[in-house]
């Protein structure tokens, strides 16, 4: 079956994988948040977008840590 597929023209082919990616990704489900969890993320997205503070990049962190240590 498998070596079937692999004949299909190209542009089938891409078809075909488009399609099982696009069901795939319509089974994943995430885990259930409750209102809580909701709660606070609105409230840490809110305070990030107020205070505007994007933190530190990799690099600034590593070598804080570094430092640190």
């Amino acid at each position: 079956m498998v070596n079937d597929l692999l004949t299909l023209p190209l542009a089938q082919r891409l078809e075909l994988v488009q399609t099982l990616w696009d069901s795939i990704a319509a089974e994943q489900i995430g885990p259930e948040l409750t209102d809580a969890d909701k709660q606070l993320i609105d409230q840490r997205l809110e305070s990030f977008l107020t205070d505007g503070d994007t933190g530190l990049d990799a690099d600034a962190l590593l070598a804080a840590i570094e430092q640190s240590l």
